[in-house]
């Protein structure tokens, strides 16, 4: 079983935190981090010694200068996820195949994962278990448009047998991994609300310790074990919490669009936020989250990438308008 991530630069302590939470509960397993970027000369790339680092140039992606042009760092990141699925799984032949968020901190071995894999071709995690519908954000109504199952994971087996998903998801991510409510696109995310519809050999993994997030909390309560592992609602250990839009040089905000609970409401979650971020601080995220990243220049500014490369913010906006004026006088993208 191989597990991989994908981040730019400025979210390499992320991924190394994510990396060695993985390796600790999955010893002998390897661990991909997928870079969006050039190698960075100042940092300390030792830091990663335990993992490999695949540069996104190394996939040739053959429409990856175009959607550099058109997507910011985000949709970047998400839009090349299906080619490194392809890269990795051509290059070491893996039976089983996980993609993990960089936010995402391991706390138990995904067991259930790698049995469902043994005949299940993709698991996937959906957002929500049960209903929320009140005055508070996020609702089912706002999981809703952000698509059904959360791709901050999922696990694929069998090269053979999802190729062709894999291509399917990689032309749609290609010309639609955008992120636009208006026009109801979210990343590479809405596309996975297709495959229990075009494939049949799929596995939805409803394990309330999978993908605890900020969407989920209404139905998830913190707590620990005897031997201080943590469990979800007393009865599942927690396999995995996503800190989706969690900020480190924030940490008293769960998450930054999250209104219904805070850690006074939420004590729960506190000892486990509180590891998370000394984890952070101790793969030395102060520094890493200022690096400058080379396909989204002027982030963190200029990088020592060639000319060519740098590419302003003013410049992915106007084509951001332009490709808006196009959808408005046309009705096509």
């Amino acid at each position: 079983m191989i597990a991989f991530t994908i981040c730019s630069n400025n979210y390499l302590a992320h991924a190394k935190t994510l990396g060695d939470s993985f390796l600790q509960y999955h010893p002998g397993s390897k661990f991909i981090i997928g870079l969006v970027d050039k190698f960075n000369a100042q940092l300390d790339n030792s830091l990663f010694s335990d993992f490999e680092l695949i540069p996104v140039d190394s996939l040739n992606i053959p429409e990856f200068d175009s959607l550099n042009l058109k997507y910011n760092i985000t949709e970047l990141n998400t839009a090349v996820k299906p080619s490194y699925f392809h890269y990795i799984f051509k290059k070491y032949s893996p039976q089983k195949l996980l993609y993990i968020d960089p936010d995402i901190l391991i706390q138990s071995s995904l067991t259930e994962v790698s049995d469902i894999l043994e005949s299940k071709n993709i698991v996937i995690t959906p957002h929500i278990l049960s209903p929320i519908d009140d005055d508070y954000a996020p609702t089912d109504y706002h999981t809703l448009r952000g698509g059904v199952f959360n791709l901050g994971f999922i696990a694929l087996s069998n090269y053979s047998k999802v190729k062709d998903f894999l291509d399917w998801w990689h032309q749609r991510v290609i010309k639609y991994g955008f992120s636009d409510f208006g026009r109801s696109m979210f990343y590479d995310q809405l596309w996975i609300n297709f495959v229990p519809c075009f494939y049949d050999n799929f596995h939805i993994l409803k394990h309330p310790g999978y993908n605890v997030a900020n969407w989920n909390l209404h139905e998830r309560q913190l707590s620990k074990s005897i031997d201080q592992t943590f469990m979800i609602n007393n009865e599942y250990p927690l396999r995995f919490f996503h800190f989706s839009s969690y900020n480190y040089y924030k940490p008293h905000i769960i998450c930054s669009y999250l209104t219904r609970y805070s850690f006074t409401s939420r004590p729960d979650l506190l000892p486990l936020f509180n590891l998370y971020y000394s984890l952070l601080k101790k793969n030395n995220i102060e520094v890493i989250s200022k690096s400058a990243v080379y396909y989204y220049p002027g982030l963190n500014g200029l990088t020592d990438s060639k000319p060519v490369a740098k590419r302003s913010l003013i410049l992915k906006v106007f084509s951001r308008v332009k490709r808006s004026v196009k959808v408005l006088i046309t009705g096509h993208d």
